[in-house]
């Protein structure tokens, strides 16, 4: 069928509506708006159907040639196929849609800041092991619209090179063994996942294998340590771990970490505006998966902040404490909370590495630790918000109101959970002031983005 595309949805999926009499519109595998393309279209369901673009008849003035010979087979790069100017101006607008009801006129819209390099610039990939009725066997990333379909990846142009040699020397171990791919549905088989980390400006490089945690389904010691030699064939200083992921029904996810060889940690560093921070960072810790980009985003936090040396800074979901030390020199205190256990002791052995002593890391629940913060009687006089895709969630937010601090800088990876928490946060006596969206992940429709809001009013509602 002939199809125009009309735009994007968040997820990136490129949209085109049915001509008459048909009702309802196509969920595309490639495409850009303003292209005509002859597709084959899949069972329509509540009015959608996906569909499979077999050829572009008249291409749109925004598109591309995509770098990627897997596109549009992989459902990460969506946009590959966009002028990159596009892409930012596309991103920009839906974080303009998703505030719209939420600005005043009061408030700046500052113009999206792109990456200076949209290639090779993520510093953290995980792949998945797959295997089909017949054996054969699959290291890769997700198809497109497949429901957990892994094609066998030769190609990624978001990472560097060593990334792809990993994951080719990964599948050749594979190969020499006997292990199969872990099957969720029956708690069967032994590989899970490959996740590899690579430091932006120090090269240092980590490659984590993540297995089952049924005994029936472990690795043997030898086969371990056989994995890790491909790895180091590479690079003789890398990292080598294994994770064994133990899930048991009605029991919490338990994780365990085996390291094999190479450094304990990864090793990287943040150029900032005054200052240069040396980090370690443990196999499982977040770590903003764009170095350059972080930089650009912390460098605009800070200067949107406004921050003076007697304020006292609280950070929220910390992870390794980056942004925390990146304010921790223009300010007179940083209290940091942070649940995950590997990332507090990250950040805490960061702050030795950076000879930073007015920082305080609290470790547990966001929502809980605030708490007890608060029934100290410490006060703020800004707070620093980063909190998962999810955003903050009711309970956390109600005690950040309760902190009633005259400015809150929050930083969201999910713009459409952070405007319906921003309105709230408006409904009780904040204003926001500045919108500054970022781009940390060129071709997706990934978008960060930092809101500022100060309090206008001591009377809070309930």
């Amino acid at each position: 069928m002939l199809l125009i595309v009309d735009h994007y949805t968040h997820k990136g999926d490129a949209v085109a509506y049915l001509p008459a009499p048909q009702e309802g519109k196509a969920l595309l595998s490639a495409g850009v708006p303003g292209d005509t393309v002859e597709a084959n279209l899949g069972r329509m369901r509540r009015g959608k159907c996906q569909g499979w673009v077999q050829e572009v008849v008249e291409p749109s003035s925004l598109r591309v040639i995509p770098r990627c010979a897997h596109v549009p087979l992989c459902g990460g790069c969506r946009f590959q196929e966009m002028d990159y100017q596009a892409q930012l101006l596309l991103k920009e607008k839906w974080v303009k849609e998703l505030f719209q009801t939420t600005v005043s006129p009061s408030t700046t819209l500052h113009p999206i800041l792109g990456c200076a390099e949209p290639w090779q610039y993520r510093n953290k990939m995980e792949f998945t092991f797959s295997q089909d009725k017949e054996g054969t066997r699959y290291l890769g990333l997700f198809m497109w619209g497949s429901r957990g379909k892994v094609f066998n990846l030769q190609e990624c142009h978001l990472v560097s090179p060593w990334f792809q040699e990993a994951v080719a020397a990964t599948r050749t171990w594979w190969e020499s063994t006997t292990l199969r791919d872990f099957y969720p549905h029956k708690n069967t088989g032994s590989l899970r996942t490959l996740t590899l980390r690579e430091g932006h400006h120090t090269k240092s490089q980590l490659a984590i294998l993540t297995v089952s945690g049924h005994p029936d389904f472990a690795l043997s010691y030898k086969e371990m340590q056989q994995w890790a030699q491909e790895m180091r064939k590479l690079n003789e200083d890398t990292s080598c771990f294994i994770c064994i992921h133990q899930a048991i029904p009605k029991e919490p996810t338990r994780f365990y970490e085996i390291h094999l060889s190479g450094p304990e940690c990864l090793l990287e560093e943040l150029h900032l505006p005054h200052t240069t921070l040396s980090l370690q960072i443990s196999p499982r810790s977040f770590f903003q998966p764009n170095t350059k980009q972080a930089e650009v985003l912390y460098t605009r936090a800070l200067a949107l902040a406004n921050v003076s040396s007697q304020d006292h800074v609280l950070d929220l979901y910390c992870g390794t404490g980056t942004i925390g030390m990146a304010f921790a020199s223009s300010v007179a205190q940083v209290t940091s909370i942070e649940i995950n256990p590997y990332a507090v002791l990250d950040a805490q052995a960061n702050c030795d590495r950076n000879n930073l002593s007015n920082i305080r890391f609290l470790k547990g629940d966001a929502g809980e630790k605030l708490q007890e913060v608060l029934q100290e009687n410490a006060s703020f006089d800004m707070i620093i918000l980063d909190p998962p895709r999810t955003g903050l969630g009711l309970k956390a937010l109600q005690i950040v109101l309760q902190a009633q601090a005259p400015r809150i800088l929050y930083i969201a990876c999910n713009p459409k959970t952070q405007a319906e928490e921003v309105k709230i946060l408006l409904q009780n006596g904040y204003t926001l002031e500045a919108l500054q969206p970022v781009d940390q992940f060129p071709h997706t429709p990934h978008i960060e983005n930092i809101a500022l809001l100060t309090k206008t009013t001591s009377n809070f509602s309930k």
